[in-house]
C-alpha cells in the first residue's frame, strides 16, 4: 500500500542494480544516480477539544491510504487514496507491478516532468511524487470526480436518455474545445501528447475537462527513449486496438496518426489528427474503423483507409452529425499531414467562430446555415428596425392581398 510505515524503500542493491541496468539500456546519466527515500507519514497536527479546550495533537499515519483501483493503461495504473494531511482523496499513479522495468521508469519520470511542465486548467495537475515501502516511484494528481470520454460516448452509443440530454452536440464540441486548449498549450511548450483518445479525457461532474495519461508526450526534436517492455500484445483481441502501445509501436492504433502507424516521428499535426479521430467518434458514436479487427488491419486502414462522411453516418440513437462539423472534420482527417490544420490554434479559431455563426462556405448546407448565422446577428444588433421592417412587410402583404379580393 502506498504509504506504509517502512523505512526500506530502495535498498543499496536495488539501487545499484537499477543504475546499471539504465546505464547499460542508455539511458541519459541524469537518470544514473542516487536514490533519497523518504518516510511517507503526516505531518499536520490535529486539533482535538478536550474538556471544552483546544488541544493540538501531533501524531504519525500514514500519508497516501489506497482506496480502490479507478484504472490502468499499458505502463501505469490508478488508484484513489486519501491523503490524511489535506483530508481529501487524491489519484496515485504507478508502474504496474506486471510490467516493471528500466525503461518503464524512464517513460515514468519523463511523464512526471512533463506534466509538471504544463501548468493548465484542462491539465491534470501534479500535487506529490514519492516512493512506497517496495521501493516504487508514484506520483500523486488531483482527484476529479467524473468519467472518461470514452464512457461517455458508449453510453450514448446504448441509447441513454439521460445522457443524450446532457451531451448534446453543442455540449460535446465544449469539451472537445476543452481538450484542444490543454493540446494547445502542451504545444506551445514544445510537447506532443502522442496518445490522444476518449479514454484519456476525463469530463469533471461539474463539467470540468482534463487531459489525462501523458505517459507518452514527448518534447518535439527531442531523443526517444529506450522502447519499454510493457507493450502488450495486440494480436486478435479488439480491445487491444484501443489500449496504448508503448514498444516500437507508440501511440493506441485505433487513435494514431498515418505517419505514427508507419513508425515515423509524431508531430503536432500527428496530435491533430487523433484528436479528429476522437471528435468523429464524439459526434457520430462510431469508430470509422470499427470493423478492423487485428493490428495489421487496423494500421494498413489508418494510413490508407478514407473515413466515412461524417454527416452521412447514420445511428439509431441520434440524428446526424451536422454538416459544418463533418466539413471540420474532413480538414483534419487527411492523410498527408501537410493538408491537415496548421495548428490546434487554427482548430479553436474555427471554433470560436462557429460559435458566432461564421462557418465556412462548402456546401449548399453550410451556405445556408452562413446566411442564417448573419440573419441572426442582424437581429441581435438592430432588434427594433428589423420589428419594423417586419411589421411594414406584414402590413404590405396584408393590403395587397385586400386590394386584390376587392378587385
Amino acid at each position: 500500500m502506498v504509504g506504509e510505515l517502512d523505512h526500506t524503500f530502495v535498498s543499496p542493491e536495488q539501487h545499484s542494480a537499477l543504475t546499471v541496468t539504465l546505464a547499460a539500456e542508455g539511458a541519459p546519466s541524469s537518470m544514473v544516480g542516487t536514490t533519497t527515500s523518504v518516510v511517507r507519514t503526516t505531518v499536520l497536527p490535529r486539533v482535538e477539544v478536550t474538556a471544552g479546550a483546544p488541544a493540538i495533537v501531533l501524531d504519525t499515519r500514514e500519508r497516501y491510504v489506497t482506496d480502490k483501483l479507478l484504472g490502468e493503461g499499458g505502463v501505469g495504473e490508478v488508484v484513489r487514496a486519501m491523503d490524511n494531511d489535506i483530508a481529501r482523496p487524491v489519484a496515485i499513479k504507478r508502474i504496474r507491478s506486471e510490467v516493471k522495468s528500466p525503461s518503464t521508469l524512464l517513460r515514468f519520470v519523463e511523464e512526471i516532468r512533463t506534466i509538471g511542465q504544463l501548468e493548465h486548467a484542462n491539465i491534470v495537475p501534479i500535487h506529490d511524487v514519492g516512493v512506497d515501502e517496495r521501493g516504487d516511484y508514484f506520483f500523486v494528481m488531483k482527484y476529479m470526480q467524473g468519467e472518461t470520454l470514452e464512457e461517455i460516448i458508449a453510453r450514448l452509443a446504448a441509447g441513454d436518455r439521460a445522457t443524450h440530454e446532457k451531451y448534446g452536440v453543442e455540449e460535446r464540441m465544449r469539451v472537445f474545445l476543452g481538450v484542444l486548449e490543454a493540446i494547445s498549450h502542451a504545444h506551445s511548450r514544445g510537447f506532443v501528447h502522442r496518445d490522444i483518445k476518449p479514454a484519456n479525457v476525463m469530463v469533471g461532474e461539474h463539467g470540468q475537462v482534463m487531459v489525462m495519461d501523458w505517459g507518452l508526450a514527448k518534447r518535439v526534436g527531442a531523443a526517444e527513449l529506450p522502447a519499454t517492455l510493457a507493450t502488450r500484445a495486440l494480436g486478435q483481441d479488439t480491445t487491444r486496438l484501443h489500449q496504448t502501445a508503448a514498444g516500437a509501436l507508440l501511440g493506441t492504433p485505433a487513435y494514431m496518426s498515418p505517419e505514427q502507424a508507419r513508425g515515423e516521428e509524431a508531430t503536432e499535426r500527428s496530435d491533430i489528427y487523433s484528436l479528429c479521430v476522437m471528435l468523429y467518434e464524439l459526434l457520430t458514436l462510431k469508430h470509422p474503423l470499427e470493423d478492423c479487427h487485428t493490428l495489421e488491419t487496423m494500421l494498413d486502414a489508418v494510413q490508407h483507409r478514407e473515413f466515412p462522411i461524417a454527416g452521412l453516418v447514420s445511428h439509431a440513437h441520434q440524428r446526424s452529425t451536422p454538416m459544418d462539423l463533418t466539413w471540420y472534420l474532413k480538414a483534419g482527417l487527411s492523410k498527408d499531414p501537410a493538408e491537415r490544420y496548421q495548428s490546434v490554434d487554427a482548430m479553436i479559431e474555427r471554433l470560436q467562430l462557429r460559435a458566432q455563426g461564421i462557418v465556412p462556405i462548402q456546401c449548399h448546407i453550410t451556405f445556408a446555415k452562413r446566411i442564417g448565422g448573419i440573419a441572426m446577428k442582424t437581429i441581435d444588433r438592430y432588434p427594433i428596425q428589423v420589428s419594423v421592417a417586419m411589421m411594414l412587410t406584414f402590413l404590405g402583404t396584408v393590403s395587397a392581398a385586400v386590394v386584390a379580393a376587392i378587385t
